[in-house]
């Protein structure tokens, strides 16, 4: 749809020094697209003036007649169709709201579309009297940046290019008036807050509190290596009967077990290294140094009863285990057409896929085809149990006891019976969730006494830190503010990022985020 349009405007104001000119030189035409109508994409052929500048003074002689409610200069596209287009561009990416604006006859590419976003006015916000503030991955594990949410507003802020204490103290400084800010435990943010907000309230988040709390405990669990074997009810060796154990062996090993036996050997010999090289009063950085390995895992191993072992995950059931036997019956009584059993298991209710049954088949009834078909033997329900992984084993040291299920229940009874120290963890940790879950902050100075109290060395070093922040611990269990709604944010960021297909640099981003359009 064509609509020709004439301007009546009888002066018009020089863009260069803004004097006004009521002398028409000439006129001018310009065709735009305008929002569509009935379903028509909408041309306009639009005649403007073009004015004579009578200031002496104006370096242009003549200028053409500007609308700007209407249209931009040199724009090929209305006001109001411009701004339609760049709300679809903040609602989804560029490629997908192209193909959205295509279906509504306002096509335009997804350059354009990221063109429009990019120079879109920044959104200006009112420094927040209650601030959150976490990090955020622009490379997971390389570099990252910092989200900065109005708390009470519910909306983001600002972004920064990174996490570092410089660029958040210069932020602060130049927005004075925060009254509180929610954090998590970094330090960069401490010492952010610290330079840029002195008199600012801090106030730590809970949340991270307790994903703290449950590193310590893992940390602790990863040097009791009998106790996840507890947890587990993993049957004891019998040490009485080693011909039994010799005998197994007499086989010949895969290259596969021979491999694994390879790697266990050389980690208890470099456990044994360490180990002697700690009692002979050599600190563990050296120690690292000499053996090449992680500090971490150097101190992991001083901190061990035994050398740890590292054990496979059980297979998972299948779908297809219901229906071996049947299978199995089949193909011995004759019946050797894979896709005819495939399709009567169906008929019985298995949804598995076709890959699955057939593998199954081929490694198990194919292979044996030439030997004398053996009866079909069920798995056994005692399946070899492995011991449970110290990330595991410490979800049970937080958990409420009316969450835990029986076989929780049972593994965490047998756990503190093998040692007194996990039953000493279990006390402090739910003292301190119940602390949290019930903001009882007065219980604080008690809890940190019995924690710097006890033997257990990652909880020591939890309690320190949680001194050393007290103030702000303190502030999280007597006032109502937490990270929560940043968490929010930061997943809504994620999302963002996902949807722009790789375009993700960080001014289009932080455009993207901080849009008025998208408020959460």
């Amino acid at each position: 749809m064509v609509i020709s349009i004439i301007s009546t405007n009888q002066r018009g104001t020089c863009p260069h020094c803004q004097a006004i000119s009521e002398r028409v030189h000439s006129h001018y035409e310009r065709h735009p697209h305008d929002v569509p109508c009935a379903g028509y994409t909408v041309r306009l052929n639009m005649t403007v003036h073009r004015f004579f500048c009578d200031n002496e003074f104006c370096e242009a002689k003549t200028f053409t007649e500007r609308i700007p409610d209407f249209i931009r200069p040199y724009a090929h596209r209305t006001n109001r169709l411009a701004s339609r287009q760049q709300k679809a561009a903040f609602g989804a990416s560029g490629e997908a709201a192209s193909r959205m604006l295509y279906t509504l006859d306002m096509a335009v590419s997804p350059d354009s579309l990221i063109r429009l976003v990019r120079n879109a006015a920044d959104k200006q916000v009112k420094t927040p009297k209650i601030l959150g503030v976490d990090d955020w991955a622009i490379r997971k594990g390389r570099s990252y940046g910092t989200i900065l949410v109005d708390l009470k507003a519910r909306q983001p802020v600002d972004l920064l290019p990174d996490r570092t204490a410089e660029s958040f103290a210069k932020w602060l400084k130049k927005h004075p008036g925060i009254e509180v800010i929610s954090r998590d435990r970094s330090m960069e943010y401490i010492k952010g807050i610290n330079d840029g907000a002195p008199d600012a309230t801090q106030v730590a988040d809970r949340w991270h509190l307790l994903v703290n709390l449950r590193d310590a405990l893992e940390q602790f669990l990863e040097t009791k290596r009998a106790c996840l074997r507890a947890a587990a009810d993993e049957p004891k060796r019998d040490k009485a009967t080693p011909h039994k154990k010799q005998a197994k062996t007499l086989r010949k090993l895969s290259r596969k077990e021979e491999a694994k036996l390879a790697r266990l050997g050389r980690r208890k010999r470099r456990y044994r290294k360490v180990l002697k090289l700690n009692e002979q009063g050599v600190s563990k950085s050296e120690i690292a140094r000499r053996v090449k390995m992680d500090p971490k895992t150097v101190r992991r191993y001083i901190n061990a009863d035994e050398c740890p072992v590292y054990s496979e995950r059980p297979a998972r059931p299948s779908k297809l285990d219901p229906y071996m036997e049947y299978i199995t019956q089949r193909w011995q009584s004759g019946c050797c057409s894979s896709t005819q059993i495939l399709h009567e298991i169906r008929q019985m209710g298995y949804k598995g896929g076709r890959s699955i049954m057939m593998d199954w088949v081929a490694k198990t009834l194919k292979s044996s085809r030439s030997h004398k078909p053996q009866p079909f033997q069920p798995k056994s329900p005692h399946k070899t149990v492995v011991p449970w992984t110290p990330r595991c084993a410490s979800w049970l040291l937080v958990k409420q006891e009316e969450e835990l299920s029986q076989e929780e229940h049972q593994a965490l009874e047998r756990m503190k019976h093998v040692d007194e120290q996990v039953a000493q963890a279990y006390a402090l940790g739910q003292r301190f969730m119940d602390m949290v879950r019930e903001r009882q902050h007065e219980a604080l100075g008690s809890w940190l006494t019995d924690a710097l109290g006890c033997r257990i060395s990652s909880l020591t070093a939890f309690a320190r830190g949680i001194y050393r922040d007290m103030a702000a611990v303190t502030n999280a269990l007597s006032l109502p503010w937490s990270n929560g709604q940043v968490e929010g944010q930061a997943n809504r960021l994620k999302l963002i990022k996902c949807r722009m297909y790789g375009r993700a640099s960080f001014d289009l981003l932080r455009k993207q985020v901080l849009a008025a359009s998208l408020r959460c």
